[in-house]
């Protein structure tokens, strides 16, 4: 059992929240007015760093098809359907 007489942390004055607060406003700030990395650097960034490496390639997959069905309305649509 502990003595709270020598418990110091009891007694201790807490820390000003604006103290605190100060610095994480600062640095929000500085955040803030960076230049957004873009969608493409976001989204390797998510991979490498959760390493999802798995939805890559289900991603690429995904995109060529949405080209491939942009492509087939212009006139390039001829040219395509004979890969089929």
């Amino acid at each position: 059992m502990t003595d709270p007489a020598n418990n110091d942390d009891l007694h201790a004055p807490a820390e000003s929240p604006s103290n605190s607060n100060s610095s994480s406003d600062a640095e929000f700030e500085q955040l803030a007015e960076q230049a957004s990395p873009g969608i493409l650097r976001e989204f390797f960034d998510f991979l490498r760093y959760n390493k999802k490496w798995w939805m890559a390639p289900i991603v690429i997959v995904l995109l060529l098809a949405g080209l491939v069905i942009l492509l087939t309305a212009t006139p390039v649509g001829p040219f395509i359907y004979t890969f089929f």
